[in-house]
């Protein structure tokens, strides 16, 4: 399961145990996830529940690097580009 990055929780102001997120793909198709938070020792962190499905439908790959946009207003993470693992 993959996690939020901390800059997006703190920005996003997540603090419920459950939120909805919309993560928009190359091609403007969106699709709602949840995001879960969980205890980290003394911290806490948020799981992006379906991440893999994402993944998976769109042809991405662990490695490569994705590049978002969020929209706060919109609880909405736009990928914007992907840079593969085996590009070069």
């Amino acid at each position: 399961m993959q996690r939020m990055h901390v800059d997006i929780v703190r920005i996003g102001g997540f603090k419920n145990k459950v939120h909805e997120l919309k993560v928009m793909n190359l091609n403007g198709k969106t699709i709602d996830l949840n995001l879960r938070r969980q205890k980290n020792g003394d911290d806490v962190r948020y799981a992006i529940e379906g991440w893999p499905m994402f993944m998976k439908e769109n042809g991405l790959h662990f490695g490569d690097t994705l590049h978002f946009t969020f929209v706060c207003s919109r609880n909405l993470l736009i990928l914007s580009k992907v840079d593969p693992v085996n590009a070069g």
